[in-house]
């Protein structure tokens, strides 16, 4: 498989242009320390996806997780569970993120690639730039149809390396964080809504996720934050390795994000109590429920601009 790999004076992207465009690697230079995550089966994944590999199964979360990765992927036309989006039969996590992109130009710190989706008329066209210790995303979204048409958008970075090794703290200008309607929670009744950060459950029990624990301890959480105080960010700080990972976005069809959390917790498949990696993941939707509605509400041929900046301090 042929990867690109942008560079700045500062940090090394590699990107995967031909599924899904995701983002697997985001290193640190020169002291070349990982900030995404990868799965334990990431060579497996490199195998099916290069046809050397038999697929283990067609049943869509299980088709989808063994391609995954890691790294940082974007999820349009649907996040979450398979559905039908305008009647199109839609597999775990979309099209998007299962997709060859096209590359329409690529320089040392740049790339610039587009996609026309298949099972929605959508056409996104990104522009991905390093400069220092920064990364800049541009997505340009676009209703290619004559029709009004809804579709998800959710940005998936899933952290490890060396930002994961130790303690974490995690700052954020939302003020609200919101268990799931669908999942059961030890921490707080489903569908309840908190005080970031402090989920209270009802036997009195507290949980602070702006301080997550070391390795070999388990947490699992789901739901998602909303009510920004003005800008959009969140920042992931990791003390012990002074590597601190900040994610701003601007879009008024992004107003909340997904918070998902697997800390060694799941002991069934895939994770097998043996996954250490969070997501926070911008996004046009809450993760579920009866009354989940998408943001991106788009008009004919209407576009919408996504901007994303990283700020990798170290």
């Amino acid at each position: 498989m042929k990867y690109v790999t942008l560079k700045s004076s500062d940090l090394e992207l590699v990107l995967d242009p031909h599924h899904g465009a995701d983002i697997l690697s985001i290193k640190t230079i020169p002291t070349g320390e990982e900030v995404l995550y990868t799965t334990p089966w990431s060579d497996r994944a490199e195998a099916v996806l290069a046809n050397e590999q038999t697929t283990l199964s067609y049943e869509p979360v299980a088709h989808w997780m063994e391609r995954y990765r890691g790294g940082w992927q974007t999820l349009v036309p649907n996040a979450g569970p398979a559905r039908d989006v305008h009647g199109a039969p839609l597999g775990f996590h979309g099209e998007a993120s299962i997709s060859s992109w096209k590359v329409l130009k690529s320089e040392a710190s740049s790339i610039q690639i587009q996609l026309d989706l298949f099972s929605v008329p959508v056409r996104i066209e990104r522009v991905i730039s390093l400069k220092g210790n920064e990364i800049f995303l541009t997505d340009v979204v676009t209703n290619t149809s004559p029709l009004n048409i809804e579709v998800d958008y959710s940005s998936h970075p899933a952290f490890g390396g060396a930002l994961l090794e130790g303690e974490v703290h995690l700052e954020t200008s939302a003020r609200e964080f919101h268990l799931d309607e669908e999942r059961d929670s030890p921490h707080g009744p489903a569908a309840s809504t908190h005080q970031w950060p402090l989920i209270k459950g009802d036997n009195g029990s507290v949980l602070d996720l702006s301080k997550l624990p070391a390795p070999d301890k388990k947490l699992g959480v789901f739901g998602w934050i909303s009510a920004f105080d003005g800008a959009k960010w969140y920042r992931v700080k990791n003390k012990e390795k002074k590597i601190t990972f900040e994610l701003q976005w601007e879009s008024e069809y992004l107003n909340f994000a997904w918070f998902w959390l697997e800390f060694n917790n799941s002991e069934g498949f895939p994770w097998f109590g043996k996954v250490r990696t969070f997501a926070i993941e911008p996004s046009s939707t809450k993760t579920s429920g009866k009354t989940r509605r998408s943001l991106l509400q788009m008009k004919p041929h209407q576009s919408v601009e996504i901007k994303q900046k990283v700020i990798i301090t170290f």
